[in-house]
């Protein structure tokens, strides 16, 4: 028979308290640990203080960029901003990535979004603009060198169709080998994959409208050129003056500027407009020279004319009885 074992016997608490971790020293602890060693040295130039720095590392961090997206959030006067947890659940309902994404705010209404695949950038990249109900996020291809103060909107998202071109060039790869040219190739319609009709090839594609639009392109192939129109549908105003996309140069009320008005005395006017205005009643005032004029004493005084005479008979007449 197999003996019990001894019960365990519980040791009494310790009287030392456990050390507190700061959120600092866990994030010190999980992050690698970088050497100052070696560092490029700074430089003065005149006024100022200036550093090169290491290009290998700069060229990780563009690819570590490869699959951003960038977009600014524009709201009506008067809408409650948005907090960034609240875009990111909207977002994630309406683009349903199939990787794990992440959102930054970087300031302004701008914001840098992040993907795991190439696939959920170019289907939330050809989306173009997202309506969150309260305001529009304008999505725009992730540049270098981004800087928020200086920024103008020239891209915007067109399809344009590619005319009368033969069938052994409906090929996907084909399709965005040309629309390259035109600028990045986004997407390309289901009718085109399918082959429903021949008509024209069509593709969605991110355009700058700072660069010259070209109505032609020449494609090339061994031992052979042929031209191919194309044709852009939906071309939004473009201010060529001002580099921006939203109205044309023509509208521009920047070039154009309107009347100025005096809104201090336009208001003024209508509210006196809307006051009851007193006005002075008519008084009757005598001529000044009018001694023998209708009503003067004078007047009164001239003998009566045949008219008058007749008049008296008349009215003597009608008053006598009749017998």
């Amino acid at each position: 028979m197999v003996p019990a074992p001894p019960p365990r016997v519980r040791s009494p608490p310790s009287s030392t308290p456990k050390a507190v971790t700061s959120f600092a020293q866990v994030l010190t602890a999980a992050l690698p640990v970088s050497s100052n060693d070696n560092l490029p040295q700074p430089y003065i130039r005149g006024e100022t203080l200036g550093i090169k720095i290491s290009h290998e590392i700069y060229e990780k961090g563009m690819v570590v960029c490869k699959h951003h997206l960038r977009g600014r959030l524009v709201l009506n006067k008067g809408d409650k901003p948005y907090m960034t947890r609240d875009i990111e659940l909207k977002l994630h309902k309406l683009w349903k990535t199939t990787g794990a994404g992440s959102m930054l705010s970087l300031g302004r209404g701008y914001y840098e979004f992040s993907f795991a695949y190439e696939n959920d950038l170019r289907t939330v990249w050809a989306m173009g603009t997202v309506n969150l109900k309260l305001g529009l996020l304008l999505l725009f291809e992730w540049t270098q060198d981004f800087n928020l103060h200086t920024q103008r909107n020239t891209h915007a998202q067109v399809w344009i169709r590619l005319m009368a071109l033969p069938q052994e060039y409906w090929m996907e790869r084909t399709f965005r080998e040309i629309a390259s040219v035109v600028d990045t190739p986004l997407l390309i319609d289901n009718a085109m994959t399918k082959h429903i009709f021949g008509h024209y090839a069509r593709i969605l594609v991110d355009m700058d409208f700072s660069r010259k639009f070209f109505y032609e392109i020449v494609v090339e192939r061994e031992g052979y050129a042929f031209p191919v129109e194309v044709v852009y549908e939906r071309i939004p105003d473009f201010c060529t003056h001002y580099q921006i996309i939203g109205h044309g140069v023509t509208t521009c009320r920047w070039l154009y500027p309107r009347k100025e008005k005096d809104t201090n005395a336009a208001k003024e006017k209508v509210a006196q407009g809307k006051k009851p205005v007193p006005t002075k009643g008519l008084e009757w005032v005598p001529l000044k020279d009018n001694s023998s004029g209708i009503g003067s004493s004078a007047a009164f005084q001239a003998q009566p004319t045949p008219m008058m005479v007749e008049n008296v008979t008349v009215l003597q007449q009608q008053q006598q009885p009749t017998v």
